[in-house]
């Protein structure tokens, strides 16, 4: 199979585990007397200890201390947004319904992804927004829309 094909059925895979992703956080926080803290640190303790677990079983190279320090700051603010979008879907899922949160999250992630792709933030070349881009992220837009009108 084509390697392009096993990425993008692995891309379609890790959509569908997103869209899961929101209602079980949402249904940790419910059961915990809904503390999206608590909720999001097991979920957290749980992830960390699944990459341990993956650490110690393939044995990769670990990286030297000089090797982090020579990294941008910015490349920790990764794990801090991943918290905030824990703690927002445990709240918003459950008073927006999951297509809504996910089509509010995949037009955040247009948005930005035109603009680190026309600025060439980040360190990724840079590639310019182009019209179809625009009209896809105006359609996105306007998909939101139906989305919500229909509550």
């Amino acid at each position: 199979m084509h390697v392009s094909l096993i990425m993008g059925l692995a891309a379609l895979l890790g959509g569908m585990l997103i869209a899961a992703q929101g209602p079980i956080y949402a249904r940790m926080s419910a059961a915990l007397s809904g503390n999206p803290l608590v909720s999001a640190f097991l979920a957290f303790a749980v992830a960390t200890a699944a990459l341990g677990l993956m650490l110690v079983v393939m044995h990769p190279r670990l990286p030297q201390l000089a090797e982090l320090k020579s990294l941008p700051w910015w490349v920790w603010l990764g794990g801090l947004f991943g918290v905030y979008q824990v703690l927002v879907s445990m709240q918003a899922v459950p008073r927006l319904g999951v297509t809504a949160f996910l089509m509010l999250v995949i037009l955040g992630n247009m948005i930005a992804a035109a603009v680190f792709d026309q600025y060439g933030w980040f360190g990724l070349p840079r590639r310019p927004l182009t019209a179809p881009a625009m009209l896809g992220i105006g359609l996105m837009l306007a998909g939101v829309f139906l989305t919500l009108g229909r509550r």
